[in-house]
């Protein structure tokens, strides 16, 4: 008996479901819609399967369900409770469901509902949405005021909502997919269904990260870096921007790789990724392109700036050690620059293929530096590559080829009266129409052991340039100018006599000459360093630490050298507004020389900022761009 009345209650569900989408589909609108059908439809699909599980009973049913359970209809609208079978089947297909009446009271909310938003049932039937659910899209504007008034206009229309946030009454936020639908009942009822993605949306960026960055830096992978390039490069916009795309390439990375084993090349790569991306701005890009070869890309950035950054990073990977069971590495790369403006016509081909020229001369010009395309003309070919600097440097001496010029060194406090115009003498040489820094042909005079030479020839030119008066002021205040050291010259146990000679020859001042030798260089031939500096000292010169605060270990012999001026490294410097341990070094630096009496030079300053925030430590002058009398 109790088949056959299961038998009849389900045929009537069937023919009434089936009755009821006939009409919905053919445009009734006195007969409810199709959501109202499938949900009978899917009540009478859960009494099929409780029937044939064996534990439907109906009478126990009806005489033990909660009066709020799903019996019927109830002020227009469909109420069910935790145990019912309809309730459970919502939770399962659904995730959250939120019904509201036409004017924003909330009806019901699901067990899933309840744990997206923080609120329970009990707490918020009656109360206006508004102030319950608080759902924003990605320029956070709420979505939930923007729905209440479509469905209100357009009733007809479902409404959808992909990965949007839900703050809920306490917690962290959620990202939910949201679908809006119309019953079109008695009390004009709105249904909010959630979906939790949360969970999907940090699987997809954490497959993101792995698809788009690379695996053992971190940084940005050769796959990604060219799309994001591409897009750039073919910016059409309107907006006129000059970009550059740099080459690196890690010197002699093999012999990390090759003496301690690839476990050893891979952390050195990690440590070297780092340094990239603490010296680049925010804005810019670096990635791996594979193996030991490195490109950023240095948005809306001219060149001469490019070579800035990219500068203080060969100055980083210089002081850099890399420490692998008791051996010690020194780091460098040799670094090419392309500049260039968004184009249609122009290729990432092109762009990297210049970029990568750029760095094999570097690289083929000495290494530990950077080297910048102009044209495809003007970038050397392969087998123009090996150049005998020996013949180059040689005619660079007989014929005076080289070039001095000379960068200001500005006194930053207002209250020091100093009698001199300071000046730092730099070295260039012309070489196929390019102005070669010292980067790119010292390395290959070092190994020539061809300092010495320059060394001296720099002291004749300059002593020259004194006599000559060139650089006296209108005022008539003399220069004082500051002349680099080699290791090699530190380590000529002539040079001081042909300083001496030199002096008297053209009759020159002594304190007008003021020598920098590196403090590396000074740490590594001490001795000799303080022999040098206590004769030239001796003869009225002054004697200056150049990059110092890079091994602080310099401070037991700091004191044993007859030292005028400390030069606070450039490193510290580029970074001083931006990084508070930097700024932390460069006060210790100048606290230093104020308890030794000596003067505090920064080197590299690059803008206003800095300059003023290195007026506030109280350094004595800079040097750099931002620095003129």
């Amino acid at each position: 008996m109790r088949f056959f009345k299961t038998f009849f209650s389900l045929t009537l569900l069937v023919v009434g479901l089936g009755v009821g989408a006939w009409q919905s589909i053919q445009g009734s609108t006195s007969t409810s819609p199709v959501i109202l059908w499938l949900l009978l439809g899917l009540l009478a699909t859960q009494t099929v399967v409780l029937f044939f599980r064996g534990d439907f009973n109906w009478s126990k049913t009806l005489t033990n369900s909660n009066p709020n359970s799903v019996n019927a209809y109830a002020d227009g609208y469909l109420t069910t409770d935790e145990n019912s079978p309809t309730e459970w089947i919502l939770e399962e297909l659904a995730g959250g469901v939120i019904t509201v009446s036409g004017d924003g009271a909330i009806i019901y909310l699901n067990k899933s509902a309840e744990v997206l938003i923080g609120y329970t049932h009990e707490e918020v039937v009656g109360k206006n949405i508004y102030d319950i659910v608080h759902i924003e899209d990605a320029q956070s504007k709420a979505i939930v005021p923007r729905v209440m008034e479509v469905h209100k206009a357009h009733p007809q229309h479902l409404l959808q909502f992909g990965q949007v946030k839900l703050t809920p009454k306490v917690g962290e936020a959620r990202y939910v997919e949201l679908h809006t639908t119309h019953l079109h009942d008695p009390a004009n009822t709105l249904v909010f269904i959630f979906r939790d993605v949360t969970a999907d949306r940090k699987v997809i960026n954490r497959l993101y990260q792995q698809a788009s960055h690379d695996a053992l830096t971190g940084l940005m992978n050769r796959r990604s870096f060219e799309e994001y390039l591409e897009q750039v490069a073919h910016d059409e916009s309107g907006i006129l921007k000059t970009h550059v795309l740099v080459s690196i390439d890690l010197d002699n990375f093999k012999i990390v790789n090759d003496t301690c084993g690839h476990q050893a090349g891979d952390e050195l790569l990690k440590q070297v990724a780092h340094i990239f991306q603490r010296f680049v701005r925010q804005t810019d890009k670096v990635a791996r392109m594979g193996g030991d070869e490195f490109a950023i890309f240095l948005e809306n950035c001219a060149l001469e700036k490019a070579r800035a950054i990219m500068d203080s990073i060969l100055i980083e990977l210089r002081n850099f050690r890399f420490s692998w069971e008791g051996k010690i590495f020194t780091v460098t790369g040799s670094i090419g620059l392309v500049e260039f403006i968004p184009a249609p016509e122009l290729t990432l081909k092109t762009l990297f293929a210049d970029a990568d020229k750029a760095c094999y001369t570097a690289k083929a010009l000495g290494r530990n530096q950077t080297f910048a395309h102009l044209n495809s003309e003007e970038v050397y070919q392969s087998e123009q590559r090996h150049t005998d600097w020996s013949k180059v440097l040689e005619k660079a001496l007989e014929n005076d080829r080289f070039i001095l010029f000379v960068q200001p060194i500005m006194p930053l406090q207002g209250t020091m009266q100093f009698p001199y115009h300071q000046y730092e003498v730099l070295l260039r040489l012309p070489f196929r129409k390019h102005l070669l820094s010292p980067g790119s042909f010292l390395p290959a005079a070092d190994r020539l052991d061809m300092m010495t030479r320059i060394d001296r020839w720099i002291i004749r030119q300059v002593l020259e340039m004194i006599t000559t008066n060139n650089l006296r002021s209108k005022e008539g205040i003399e220069p004082r100018l500051m002349i680099n050291l080699s290791s090699q010259a530190v380590q000529d146990p002539d040079l001081f006599a042909f300083i001496h000679a030199e002096i008297n020859k053209h009759n020159v001042n002594p304190s007008l000459l003021c020598f920098e030798i590196a403090e590396s260089v000074a740490i590594a031939n001490f001795v000799q360093t303080k022999r040098l500096m206590k004769s030239l000292h001796t003869l009225g010169c002054h004697l200056v630490l150049d990059d110092f605060g890079s091994g602080f270990s310099s401070l037991n012999y700091v004191r044993d050298l007859p030292l005028s001026y400390l030069k606070i490294d450039g490193n510290f410097v580029h970074n001083l507004v931006s990084n508070p341990v930097d700024a932390a070094m460069i006060k210790a630096v100048h606290e230093v020389g104020q308890v030794m009496n000596l003067h505090t030079i920064a080197e590299l300053v690059e803008d206003a900022e800095t300059l003023e925030r290195l007026r506030g430590i109280g350094v004595d002058f800079a040097q750099g761009e931002a620095v003129s009398f």
